[in-house]
């Protein structure tokens, strides 16, 4: 005679995952999660830039901007999402930016954020160029410090009160 057990009667109930806080608990879209937030930033940012169906084309600062907290909630995540910010400072690392040492001599990433800005400002470019500006912008902000490093504390401020 075979004995078998019944797999329904051992299972336990399902339990429910926790409630996320809400719009009250300062959370305004809900648990969005870094990688969530990187994913919903950059269906926005490349739907945006085309202008296509009932919506318009992003305006050029909506464009920066968002490029900027992409760029956090990539960092933020980890993972994949990572990935080119670790190849960016992988590539500023190997020209010796912040180092000293490099070919260009003694270049801090407050130089670099000022190139980046005056790319950004007077350098004729797409929607898709600017978006790779502000995410490289976002990249050298966060670790030059200084006056550069409050726009990115801000970005980062942001990004946990939408839920990130």
């Amino acid at each position: 005679m075979l004995h078998t057990t019944s797999s329904l009667a051992a299972e336990p109930a399902a339990v429910m995952p926790a409630t996320s806080p809400g719009v009250m608990d300062g959370e305004i879209l809900g648990s969005l999660g870094a990688g969530g937030a990187a994913l919903a930033l950059t269906v926005v940012l490349v739907l945006g830039m085309k202008a296509a169906g009932k919506g318009r084309q992003l305006p050029w600062i909506a464009v920066l901007i968002l490029s900027m907290v992409a760029a956090t909630c990539y960092a933020a995540a980890g993972g994949l999402w990572s990935l080119p910010a670790d190849l960016l400072g992988s590539l500023l690392g190997a020209i010796g930016v912040g180092g000293g040492d490099g070919p260009l001599g003694n270049v801090g990433m407050g130089a670099i954020c000022i190139c980046v800005a005056a790319w950004i400002y007077w350098k004729q470019m797409s929607l898709k160029g600017l978006a790779i500006a502000g995410f490289v912008m976002a990249y050298v902000a966060g670790r030059a410090g200084g006056i550069w490093g409050v726009g990115a504390d801000v970005i980062e401020q942001a990004a946990a009160t939408l839920g990130v």
